[in-house]
């Protein structure tokens, strides 16, 4: 098969020539073992070995030494780099000159190793940008591709030719999974150790790999995403072509961080990756188990129309545990027609259970389980299969699996996963189904969540497009002065008015509020505004006003408001006596409604999250909340409000009248205009934000809002 190039990272994917910098005989040093790859790989374009003892060595594994990359006068595409990372910097300079494309740094050595090795890595990636190079890692194990022939890295083996690329920032694991794969009969296209990442990273590979015709999956291990916003857009255009399943490890900074406001206290370790991959429609895997087996499943099964399945077992304990992850995995188990059940009753026993899951009993022979799957696979109402076997003294191992196999080659377009719960008595079996690219798993969660992921990509790339960011009337002008006048006075926070006049600048509405600098003025000011009132302490420097008595309700009179304007103050100055910017702000009192927050986070990587849920005192300890990466489209608006438990009230219950949605989800879009054209902004919250009967709108009762 002739080889199409990618689109991009061709020459670094399947390059016509490699050179290898510090190639050595030393069958213990680096440089050997990425030579040594290269030869035994099959590479059929040219490869150089360079060392400066090229008159001494001549050559190395029948390839020819040479002293420099000057010395060889062909073009280069990839220099594999093992030599000490001093040395690179004026080696970078040769390959530029040189025009070579792509350099693959091998070596460790740089920021991996603190402040002195993060200055070498960032003069390195600056002399080759001057040439246009573009460099992966330094410190990784290297790059495969098993279509090119390639393997330019030190890793013991190469992996099996496959359909599967995995990306990885460990390249230790990359090494593990590169010999379980090899076990398990796995196979790859490409293999990248990103390392460091100091100029490609993940979304680069991705973006290259979308259009690679040996890839049908993207696989990857990340302890980071290097460009957020690109990973996001890439991915969503990837994701329509084949799926990408990433593994995360660590911390979100937002998440990892102290945060004053209730929608940074919320977000979780992770929340920030789970709402990212989700916009972008990547796959997560939650540890490398998971991973291992989507590999298994991505790589052997087609992608199924729907997620609709059957459980075939021949016990139901493990049935049971199935159907239970199944549920967990956003599967569905098909409903049987009464003529699927006639014929399954028609040589069944009795006592078999002819709903789904469909039990066939311990004592089910292979051709049981043969007519059973091959009236799964044939039903519309069936998109995949589990098959579930136990070791009964009755049951034929080795014969079921040929028969699964038997059936599969017949109806190859629906997914079948199997569980096959034993090993010594079910080895032979196991190994078999594997042979013949049959997953098979020895647990009923894992087969399940395999199947899931499979499902999970067909709910992604039948997403609709939904790339349209409404374009709501606002005020930017009037919001730019805000801030710049918080700006100028060296705050960070708000005042009370100033933020409810951000809000009311987006079309979010607020209750009539003024600000109040005496006693008289916030008597003066409730009269206007009209009774009942409510008064709020405002400062920068305190931002939960309740926590410290700053919060008062119902005020009917002008004597009321001015006591109470002299109490608040007092608390403020009690709890707070270093703050000098004290006032009150006077609202209007409105009635109550269901009561939610709404807000917004910034975080480092990915741009502002916006959140909303139940509101309230109890708002941190129910933790009812959905979060969606700004800017929102409609559609994702209401699917975040749709997560929350609180949705389900504002549908209306046990009688009560619908609440007005459209006007929650018209606010969520607002909020996330605004904090996507001021990412400035580093904290909002609107809590307490209430929302009445459909048609009546809502009120954004407190506004909270801390500029980075």
């Amino acid at each position: 098969m002739k080889i199409l190039p990618l689109a991009k990272l061709d020459k670094l994917l399947h390059p016509e020539s490699v050179a290898i910098i510090g190639a050595s005989p030393d069958k213990k040093k680096v440089g050997y073992a990425a030579l040594r790859n290269m030869v035994l790989s099959g590479f059929k374009g040219r490869l150089y070995a360079i060392n400066p003892k090229a008159d001494q060595y001549g050559e190395i594994e029948g390839v020819k030494v040479y002293a420099s990359i000057n010395d060889i006068e062909d073009e280069v595409d990839l220099a594999v780099i093992c030599i000490p990372a001093r040395f690179i910097p004026s080696l970078m300079d040769d390959l530029g000159k040189k025009g070579v494309k792509y350099a693959a740094v091998i070596t460790a050595g740089f920021k991996e190793t603190g402040s002195e090795g993060a200055e070498l890595e960032k003069e390195i990636v600056e002399i080759a940008r001057k040439y246009g190079l573009r460099i992966v890692g330094p410190n990784i194990l290297g790059v495969m591709d098993t279509s090119a022939p390639m393997n330019a890295s030190f890793a013991e083996r190469s992996p099996i030719k496959g359909d599967v690329a995995f990306l990885s920032q460990s390249g230790a694991l990359l090494t593990g999974i590169l010999d379980w794969s090899c076990a398990e009969g796995i196979g790859y296209s490409s293999f990248v150790s990103l390392g460091n990442k100091a100029d490609l990273d993940e979304t680069d590979f991705i973006e290259a790999l979308a259009d690679d015709e040996h890839t049908l999956a993207i696989l990857a291990y990340l302890e980071s995403i290097s460009r957020g916003l690109d990973f996001i857009k890439v991915c969503k255009s990837v994701t329509r072509k084949k799926p990408v399943i990433i593994i995360k490890s660590g911390r979100s900074i937002a998440g990892a961080r102290a945060a004053s406001s209730h929608t940074g206290s919320m977000v979780g370790v992770d929340t920030t990756y789970d709402v990212a991959f989700e916009k972008a429609g990547v796959i997560r895997a939650d540890d490398a188990q998971e991973l291992f087996d989507m590999a298994f499943a991505f790589s052997f099964m087609p992608i199924p129309e729907g997620n609709k399945i059957v459980i075939i077992t021949n016990a139901g304990g493990p049935g049971i545990l199935a159907t239970d992850a199944a549920e967990k995995s956003g599967l569905e188990l098909a409903t049987l027609s009464t003529e699927f059940k006639d014929k399954l009753k028609s040589f069944l026993p009795p006592a078999a259970n002819f709903n789904n899951p469909i039990d066939a009993l311990g004592t089910a022979q292979a051709e049981d389980y043969g007519k059973v799957l091959e009236l799964s696979l044939l039903s519309d109402d069936v998109d995949g299969v589990i098959l579930i076997l136990t070791p009964q003294a009755m049951t034929e191992g080795q014969e079921t699996a040929d028969k699964i196999i038997e059936i599969r080659n017949k109806y190859p377009h629906k997914p079948i996963i199997t569980v096959f719960i034993g090993g010594e008595i079910l080895g032979p079996s196991i190994h078999q189904l594997k042979k013949n690219k049959i997953p098979c798993f020895p647990h009923p969660e894992r087969g399940v969540r395999a199947m899931g992921a499979l499902a999970e990509y067909d709910k992604i790339r039948k997403r609709p497009i939904d790339d349209k960011i409404p374009n709501l009337d606002r005020d930017k002008e009037q919001v730019r002065s805000i801030f710049d006048k918080v700006k100028s006075e060296g705050r960070k926070n708000l005042l009370g008015t100033e933020a409810i006049n951000v809000a009311k600048a987006y079309g979010i509405y607020v209750p009539n509020t003024k600000l109040a600098r005496s006693k008289e003025e916030a008597a003066s000011l409730a009269e206007e505004i009209g009774f009942p009132v409510v008064m709020k302490i405002t400062s920068p420097d305190i931002i939960h006003k309740t926590d410290i008595g700053g919060v008062r309700l119902n005020i009917k009179s002008k004597e009321e408001a001015t006591k109470t304007y002299e109490e608040i103050t007092a608390k403020a100055k009690e709890h707070y006596p270093e703050t000098k910017l004290l006032a009150v702000d006077v609202q209007k009192m409105e009635k109550i409604g269901k009561e939610l927050i709404v807000g917004s986070m910034k975080d480092p990587q990915f741009g502002s999250l916006v959140m909303v849920g139940l509101g309230g005192v109890y708002t941190n300890f129910f933790k009812d909340v959905a979060f969606g990466l700004a800017p929102l489209t409609k559609l994702e608006s209401e699917k975040m409000l749709q997560r929350t438990k609180i949705y389900t009230l504002l549908k209306g219950v046990r009688g009560e009248p619908p609440s007005d949605i459209a006007a929650v989800n018209k606010t969520l879009l607002r909020v996330s205009l605004l904090v996507n054209d001021f990412p400035e902004i580093k904290e909002l919250d609107i809590n307490p934000f209430f929302v009445y009967e459909e048609g009546k709108g809502v009120s954004a009762l407190d506004v909270k809002i801390t500029l980075e």
